[in-house]
């Protein structure tokens, strides 16, 4: 039996942003779940990140999660009832556990934590460290603004104008980015 598709979902930890990510964040929960497939993501309880657990635990779906020791004792409380919860010594540790479990990356709104793991994604992605798919969840383009960044990076010559601005998918809403993903895993799309 092969292992269930897992989708990584990088996002904020915050709890006052607007109520339309999480609207955003339940479809696309509910959906990973219809589909059979896993959550992985940074462990928390706490804000934009422990509302995808919630979800996704909700319509009986499987959450595996991992969180830094110290973001434990500071900031992020760890969600206590995932399927799967990884303590790691530091977020680098984190994201290489995220990045080694994942099938697919999906980089929805979120602060600067969020951007490391976005920058990082594409960096390993660059590098040929893994050919995964990555979807930013452009919500209200919201992620606009970093897009325009990667394309004047491309005019410049500081990326590959031939696969730099390929790595990654853009969609506006969570349904779009699930889209996305069918795509890549039931057709096998090359990235």
């Amino acid at each position: 039996m092969s292992k269930p598709y897992r989708i990584a979902v990088f996002c904020s930890a915050n709890a006052n942003i607007s109520p339309f990510y999480f609207t955003q964040a339940s479809f696309f929960s509910k959906g990973l779940v219809r589909r059979g497939w896993e959550l992985i993501y940074g462990g928390a309880a706490n804000g934009l990140m422990g509302h995808f657990a919630d979800e996704v635990l909700k319509a009986g779906g499987t959450v595996r999660g991992a969180i830094p020791k110290k973001l434990m004792d500071v900031s992020e409380e760890p969600h206590k009832g995932l399927t799967e919860m990884v303590v790691t010594d530091n977020l680098f540790d984190r994201k290489s556990w995220i990045m080694d479990n994942a099938d697919a990356y999906a980089i929805f709104p979120g602060g600067l934590g969020t951007l490391d793991e976005a920058l990082e994604v594409l960096t390993w992605k660059s590098l040929d460290y893994h050919q995964k798919p990555i979807v930013f969840v452009n919500i209200d383009g919201f992620w606009q603004h970093l897009i325009k960044v990667f394309q004047q990076f491309a005019i410049e010559g500081m990326i590959r104008t031939d696969r730099g601005l390929s790595m990654y998918d853009v969609s506006d809403t969570a349904e779009d980015a699930l889209a996305v993903f069918d795509a890549f895993h039931v057709g096998g799309r090359a990235y």
